[in-house]
């Protein structure tokens, strides 16, 4: 197999995870929690909220659990 799509390695360890998507373009996923992740190139991504860079992360289990452990960033309460 001569190709590899880091976009679906995202969306497939996102899945996993049970972290929602939604919705996708090339490079950037849009989360149901806010956040959204920027694919830069491989082992290399961007979480944003709202236009502000959290943290880049390469580590895509890293990046998952930070996304799990601090939920969504705009609470409506």
């Amino acid at each position: 197999m001569n190709t590899y799509d880091e976009t679906e390695f995202v969306l497939y360890a996102l899945a996993e995870m049970k972290i929602p998507v939604q919705h996708h373009t090339d490079t950037y996923i849009k989360l149901v929690n806010g956040y959204e992740i920027e694919v830069e190139k491989r082992d290399l991504y961007r979480l944003t909220v709202d236009g502000f860079v959290i943290s880049p992360f390469n580590d895509m289990g890293e990046l998952c659990q930070f996304i799990q452990r601090n939920g969504s960033p705009a609470n409506d309460d």
